[in-house]
């Protein structure tokens, strides 16, 4: 009886740890993502020159969002914000390429009151393409927010694929009884 029962144990134990490769691959993934955006936001903080530049287009957008979990739709707001500026003896405009929206209008309208046009402002460009900009880089959490979530959740996918191998060795090393 004890052999069928260390037997089945070490049928647990090899699929605990092969079930701990998924989380583990996944954060493999996670982990990755995050050092890459990480390091191009580093990089776009550190590396990318400032040039001042005017704002020529300040405006709020807004559309109907349709929520999968409610019949209501709700009214999400987008800041579009572009900027005239020269490097290089050429002059550039270009939007800001903001992909954040929210369906708080007051957020929105506060940054785009910020960005009034004809105001000036310190931006960064991509010195290998000047029309690429960033107006919000900087050593703050917004800026490093995804490379930040990206590596919480690697790490818990991490610890979660660890604690499961641990687990199915633990198994294996049971004795039978």
């Amino acid at each position: 009886m004890a052999t069928n029962n260390a037997k089945t144990l070490r049928i647990i134990s090899v699929i605990l740890k092969l079930c701990a490769v998924i989380p583990l691959l996944i954060a493999l993934g996670l982990l990755s993502g995050a050092c890459y955006m990480g390091n191009r936001q580093y990089t776009i903080v550190k590396r990318w020159p400032t040039v001042d530049a005017e704002v020529t287009l300040s405006a709020v957008a807004s559309h109907q969002s349709e929520s999968s979990n409610d019949a209501h739709s709700t009214t999400v707001y987008q800041a579009f914000i572009d900027f005239r500026y020269t490097v290089d003896g050429k002059e550039y405009t270009s939007p800001t390429g903001r992909g954040y929206s929210t369906s708080d209008y007051a957020e929105i309208k506060g940054k785009v009151d910020q960005f009034a046009p004809g105001t000036h402002h310190a931006i960064r460009y991509n010195p290998a393409n000047p029309d690429d900009i960033r107006d919000d880089a900087s050593f703050t959490f917004e800026f490093f927010m995804a490379p930040l979530i990206l590596l919480s959740s690697g790490l818990i996918a991490a610890f979660g694929g660890v604690t499961l191998f641990g687990i199915g060795w633990v198994v294996g090393r049971a004795k039978g009884q």
